[in-house]
């Protein structure tokens, strides 16, 4: 349907209405009124995100390592990048994940997976585009790098991430929308026998600190550096990912469903008839932003004019953010 048939006086169209990726169809399955809060009226907190921003530089300085630039080069460009959010005075708010940690990790990263280049070319950094999932439905994407292993040929995505714990961080992922929809775009580009999946290339920042700056002096002591390294191969052969595409064109046509449903509701209805909430997701994370919303607004179309107090009308747009290339798949 048209999204511009949705649009309410106090709710008015976004373009980025139109676009899906795997973030926005895992929220949406994870809860579709916090779908609807964040991205249909685009309400977010005005405090930024210390873990997004954190995260997108991060993702700045693994980009130049893969691209072969120096320790030094990425810190750079991840504090130049970070800085531009969240000035030195708030470094002690937000350990472990502080610049301080920042460089001395990448420089740990660094040693690391010094031979990396030597075991795999880097073909693509920062791609996106869009790929197909049934002929009329389509998945918007964003991948941090496609790779090949110079001795077999295959053919993998290395995906960045950061965390505060290792501790059973692998268990999300198997059977992830993110995972399905970037295997599925690397056998839509390449022969499906030469690709072997995602891998996950997991920082993490935790808070095993002390006596760090005693042992870089030298002193013989014990210490747990702060910082755990994890990479996580995750592959699905061609039959997984037929659940998946079943899986995720499903998810895709509830979504369309519940635009069908909000077209329909009004600020004079009792409630909102479209996009209920799921209250096992209250408690995700750091729990929900518009938990307060939920339990106050039968509809919240009745108070949305303008955003409450401590929030920001901001509508992401993943395919306005920079890309070395675009696919259309």
């Amino acid at each position: 349907m048209n999204r511009t048939d949705c649009a309410k006086p106090t709710v008015k169209y976004e373009p980025t209405w139109e676009i899906t990726d795997g973030s926005k169809l895992t929220n949406f399955i994870t809860c579709p009124r916090q779908y609807f809060f964040e991205y249909i009226l685009g309400w977010r907190p005005e405090t930024p995100s210390n873990h997004l921003i954190f995260g997108t530089s991060w993702h700045l300085a693994m980009e130049a390592l893969l691209l072969g630039k120096s320790p030094t080069e990425a810190y750079q460009l991840f504090l130049t990048d970070y800085r531009k959010t969240f000035g030195p005075e708030t470094d002690e708010l937000y350990k472990p994940k502080t610049p301080e940690n920042a460089e001395l990790v990448i420089f740990a990263y660094a040693a690391k997976y010094r031979d990396d280049l030597s075991n795999f070319k880097v073909l693509y950094t920062e791609i996106a585009g869009t790929v197909a999932i049934a002929e009329d439905r389509n998945l918007h994407f964003r991948m941090d790098s496609i790779c090949q292993d110079l001795k077999t040929g295959r053919i993998f995505s290395l995906e960045h991430k950061t965390g505060s714990r290792s501790y059973n961080w692998e268990y999300q992922w198997p059977l992830s929308m993110q995972v399905g929809t970037y295997t599925h775009v690397l056998y839509c580009m390449y022969d499906p026998e030469i690709v072997s999946g995602v891998k996950f290339n997991a920082s993490f920042f935790t808070k095993g600190v002390r006596n760090w700056a005693a042992f870089h002096a030298g002193d013989n002591v014990k210490y747990k550096p702060p910082f755990e390294f994890m990479r996580l191969p995750m592959y699905r052969t061609q039959p997984q990912m037929q659940q998946w595409l079943w899986n995720a064109t499903f998810w895709v046509d509830q979504l369309e469903w519940q635009w069908q449903l909000f077209a329909e509701c009004d600020e004079s209805d009792a409630l909102m008839a479209c996009f209920p909430q799921n209250p096992t997701a209250c408690s995700k994370y750091f729990g929900c932003d518009y938990r307060d919303f939920c339990s106050a607004w039968r509809n919240p179309l009745q108070h949305c004019a303008e955003p409450p107090l401590g929030f920001k009308i901001e509508h992401w747009n993943p395919a306005a953010e920079e890309a070395t290339e675009v696919f259309t798949l």
